[in-house]
C-alpha cells in the first residue's frame, strides 16, 4: 500500500498501467521466510509503543525497520493516561537519536503534535502490536471512525486482530496516515543499515574497539563491553543490539552464498589474531 500508479480513467472504469518507482519501503521478513512489504512511500514510520505493557526490545526492532525502510521512524508512546511518571523520559533515554511522543486518544494528548508532522502533505505508516491504539490513534486524527476498533483483553491488555487489513486515509488536517495489522513477527529482512542507525551509542563506541569486526561479546580491548560494564551503556540495550546484529548475519547467510562465505573468512582471521593477542599477552 502506498504506491503512486498510473491509471487510464474512462467513464466509470480505471486501469492502471504504471507504477511510479518506490523512494522508501517498509518491510519485514515474514515467518515463511518471504519479504513482505507492509507499506511504501512513506516519509514517517509511527511507531505506536503501549504505556500498559511496554517492549522497550520490540520498539527497538520497530525503529530499525523504520530507518532501513528510508522514512524516518517517531516513536508514540500510546496510552500515556495509563503510564507510570517518567516512563517517557526513560524510553528517550534508551532510544538514542528517536523523537519520542507521549499520545492518548483519552485526553487527545499528542495529537495535534502527530497532524503538524503530517503537514502539509508527507504520508505516515503506523506500526505496532495489535492493541497499541492504532486505529483509534488514526481516528482521532481523521476525527471520524474510519478505522475499525475493538476492546484489549484485560488478562494481558493485548488486543483481538481488529484491523485485518491496510487502510489508507487522508488527514483533514494535511498528509496521508496507513493504518497497519498488528504483526507478532518482525524480523529484519536486509541490512541497510537500519540497525545502526537505530543503536548510534553503540556503533559510536564500537568505533575505538581494538577489532574493527568486534562482535562486543567477549573480545579483548572492547570499548562497547568497557562501556557495559562500567554502566554508561544499557545492558538490555546491548544484548538487543547483538540480537539483531546475528539476525541479519542469518538472513545474510540464507540469501547470499557468497556473502556468507566472505563472512567466515572474516570471522577465521578475527578468531586466529584474538588467539595470538591472548598467546602475546601470556593467557
Amino acid at each position: 500500500m502506498g504506491d503512486w500508479v498510473v491509471a487510464h480513467v474512462q467513464q466509470d472504469d480505471a486501469v492502471v498501467v504504471g507504477v511510479a518507482p518506490r523512494w522508501s519501503e517498509l518491510a519485514r521478513r515474514d515467518p515463511t521466510g518471504r519479504t513482505q512489504v507492509l507499506a511504501a512511500n512513506v516519509d514517517l514510520v509511527l511507531v505506536t509503543a503501549p504505556a500498559d505493557r511496554l517492549s522497550v526490545a520490540r520498539v527497538e526492532r520497530e525503529v530499525a525497520l523504520g530507518w532501513d525502510s528510508g522514512a524516518r521512524p517517531v516513536v508514540l508512546l500510546t496510552k500515556s493516561d495509563l503510564a507510570p511518571a517518567g516512563l517517557a523520559e526513560e524510553l528517550r533515554s534508551r532510544l538514542a537519536g528517536v523523537e519520542v511522543v507521549p499520545v492518548s486518544t483519552v485526553t487527545g494528548v499528542g495529537a495535534e503534535e502527530i497532524a503538524e508532522m503530517l503537514r502539509p502533505a508527507l504520508t505516515a505508516v503506523l506500526l505496532g502490536p495489535s492493541g497499541a491504539g492504532k486505529s483509534s490513534l488514526a481516528n482521532l486524527l481523521l476525527g471520524r471512525g474510519a478505522a475499525p476498533t475493538g476492546q484489549v483483553r484485560p488478562g494481558d491488555h493485548r488486543g483481538r486482530h481488529v484491523t485485518s487489513n491496510r487502510g489508507l486515509y487522508a488527514v483533514p488536517t494535511g498528509g496521508v496516515i496507513i493504518d497497519t495489522p498488528g504483526l507478532r513477527s518482525l524480523s529484519l529482512t536486509i541490512d541497510r543499515g537500519g540497525v545502526a542507525a537505530a543503536f548510534p551509542d553503540v556503533e559510536a563506541l564500537a568505533t575505538d574497539c581494538r577489532f574493527g569486526d568486534c562482535r562486543h561479546e567477549h573480545e579483548p580491548d572492547c570499548a562497547v563491553l568497557a562501556a557495559e560494564r562500567e554502566g554508561r551503556l544499557d545492558g538490555r540495550r546491548l544484548a538487543n543490539y547483538r540480537k539483531l546484529r546475528r539476525e541479519l548475519e542469518f538472513e545474510l547467510r540464507r540469501d547470499d552464498p557468497t556473502a556468507a562465505r566472505e563472512n567466515r573468512r572474516i570471522w577465521k582471521e578475527r578468531s586466529k589474531a584474538a588467539r595470538r593477542l591472548f598467546r602475546d599477552r601470556g593467557y
